[in-house]
């Protein structure tokens, strides 16, 4: 499927660079999400799971193929009472059988697992996208984490510094009691503050090595934000085009539809020829005897009445149909209520940056004046330690706000369906599922292809 704004997830600072092998050193965004994509075992997981779909096609063509199978019995066998030899009988025989008709129950069985593949590729799909998105959430998690550990250990710093001047100028009697208990009781409460800092970030590398299944170490600043669509209306085209739970919940749709046609042409009957060879040796009138007979047969059965289990199907497969219809707009309003969500995200991260570069600017100079005014003793100590606090709490803000707009750009990319590992140009090569179907279904050697099945399925969803 053609990807025709693919190119507004390109990363802006990585696009055309080629693939930089995964160092301990120093590693970037898109590294990190490489190597996720290569390692992540849930993905392993999905990719197992759609190649145990594909032999369901394998599966539902077996009841137009051929079927053959062999027997054979020996037997040996005396009269104890009597003098007679004992004897030997052999029979083997080989057998086999044609549906030659069966109301199209075969063909629609084909179809519905066709579907169902195509509905797993895209459930794949949207697994790769879920740990691209939690690769990239987990990396941007540690840089800002990274960032508060840094902001509380440089706070404890600075007021230990003004711990040690303030018990100086008590020692001379130039200040209080009071004035260093405050100190100390600040000091405390921001070494509470970077052990908390210092927990978040054990748990965020924690999260960062599952996710990515390595350390993060020496994480480089992120990329520049990637190319967004310029409204939300345009996001939710894309959305509702694109992404890949949709495609799988109309494909199961597609499905659902060819079982309903298969349980109706269960009343239809089936027509079977068949075919045998027996060989016999066993003991006659005239000692062992040996015959060799082939038969060929043509048989047909129409059910008449089942109890009510062919009406049950049918409804029970009307029912199926019914719920992927809502399962279907289910997934359409998430979809739509997830972009729409990333996307204000985006808006609140972008207006929390601005506000918070205006409000580290407007608590420096606080900051500047406030310590100065203290030097010259028309601020208290408490006055600078609350300023110090609204400069610490602004940087705080910048580096959340940072990573909040980044992770909802990446969130609204994958609501759209456009965090994949070609969009994103990781250059690497991506896992294809259609090199396991086609081993399988060669395998086979079915008249119903479900090689050329995909492709029509595919040609109809361009």
């Amino acid at each position: 499927m053609k990807r025709k704004l693919a190119n507004w997830c390109i990363f802006a600072a990585i696009a055309g660079f080629p693939m930089v092998p995964y160092t301990a050193s120093a590693v970037t965004l898109q590294e990190a999400l490489i190597q996720a994509y290569q390692t992540n075992p849930s993905l392993e997981v999905s990719r197992a799971s759609l190649r145990s779909q594909d032999e369901s096609v394998v599966q539902a063509g077996a009841g137009r193929r051929p079927s053959i199978s062999a027997s054979g019995v020996t037997a040996y066998s005396a009269d104890i009472n009597a003098l007679d030899d004992p004897t030997n009988t052999l029979r083997a025989s080989l057998d086999a059988g044609l549906v030659v008709f069966d109301g199209g129950r075969t063909a629609d069985a084909v179809s519905a697992a066709a579907y169902m593949v195509y509905a797993s590729r895209e459930n794949l799909k949207a697994s790769d996208q879920s740990v691209l998105l939690s690769a990239a959430t987990a990396y941007l998690d540690v840089r800002r984490d990274q960032k508060f550990l840094a902001l509380a250990q440089n706070e404890v710093s600075v007021i230990e510094q003004q711990l040690k001047a303030m018990e100086d100028r008590f020692a001379v009697g130039a200040v209080t009691r009071t004035e260093v208990a405050l100190v100390k009781a600040r000091l405390a409460a921001t070494k509470t503050g970077l052990a908390a800092s210092s927990g978040q970030l054990a748990l965020s590398k924690e999260i960062y090595r599952a996710v990515v299944g390595a350390e993060p170490v020496n994480l480089q600043a992120a990329p520049a934000l990637p190319k967004l669509p310029n409204s939300l209306a345009e996001a939710e085209s894309i959305a509702m085009r694109e992404h890949p739970m949709i495609l799988a919940a109309r494909f199961a749709e597609k499905a659902a539809e060819f079982d309903i046609a298969r349980a109706r042409a269960a009343s239809l009957g089936t027509v079977s020829v068949g075919g045998s060879v027996e060989y016999l040796n066993a003991p006659g009138l005239l000692g062992q005897t040996e015959s060799t007979r082939a038969s060929i047969s043509l048989s047909g059965q129409i059910p008449i009445y089942n109890g009510g289990v062919l009406s049950s199907s049918i409804r029970s497969a009307a029912q199926i149909l019914e719920s992927r219809k809502a399962t279907t707009q289910n997934v359409m309003r998430q979809i739509r209520q997830a972009t729409a969500s990333s996307w204000a995200h985006i808006r609140v991260g972008r207006a929390s940056i601005t506000a918070a570069n205006l409000q580290i600017e407007a608590s420096q100079i606080a900051y500047d004046a406030v310590k100065e005014e203290a030097r010259l003793g028309s601020r208290t100590t408490l006055d600078l330690l609350d300023a110090e606090q609204d400069l610490l709490s602004a940087r705080s803000s910048l580096a959340s706000a940072q990573r909040d707009e980044y992770v909802a750009a990446m969130n609204l990319l994958s609501s759209m369906g456009l965090l994949t590992v070609e969009n994103l140009d990781l250059g690497i090569q991506v896992y294809d599922p259609q090199v396991n179907f086609d081993a399988v279904t060669r395998k086979a050697a079915t008249p119903f292809s479900g090689s050329s099945i995909l492709d029509t399925i595919g040609d109809r969803w361009k």
